[in-house]
């Protein structure tokens, strides 16, 4: 295959320059945030209302609020495997465990949410989804 589908930008790119590419999504912010987050292709996200989803978290060693971005939220409802256990604190600056992450809205921990919806997905499927090619 000569191109490959970027998993942050959605775009084909020429698989040897892809290297280059994925860099431009990967270089760290000035706050040390990645400039861009991996994310499902509209096709695949989750396409139902988010109301009821938790969207903002605190930290619990800063107190810090983090809104997590819509296509994240979408993304993991349809491959709770597609991220690492630790996300970005906006007070920090820095990825940090979800296991110091609480959402807002139901005081339940990030790990905990993440592990129920694994387990939930496991249940269904069998087995993760295939490891995305980054």
């Amino acid at each position: 295959m000569f191109f490959v589908r970027c998993m942050f930008c959605h775009k084909l790119v020429f698989r040897p320059l892809y290297e280059r590419h994925k860099r431009k999504h990967t270089t760290p912010l000035a706050d040390g945030q990645m400039t861009d987050h991996i994310s499902l292709h509209p096709k695949g996200r989750f396409q139902g209302s988010l109301d009821d989803v938790p969207q903002v978290y605190r930290h619990s060693r800063c107190g810090g609020r983090t809104g997590m971005p819509e296509e994240i939220v979408r993304s993991y409802l349809v491959n709770p495997f597609l991220y690492s256990d630790n996300s970005f604190c906006c007070t920090c600056n820095d990825y940090v465990p979800t296991q110091e992450l609480f959402w807002v809205k139901t005081g339940q921990m990030l790990l905990e949410y993440f592990e129920n919806l694994r387990r939930e997905y496991l249940w269904e499927h069998g087995e993760p989804p295939p490891n995305p090619k980054i």
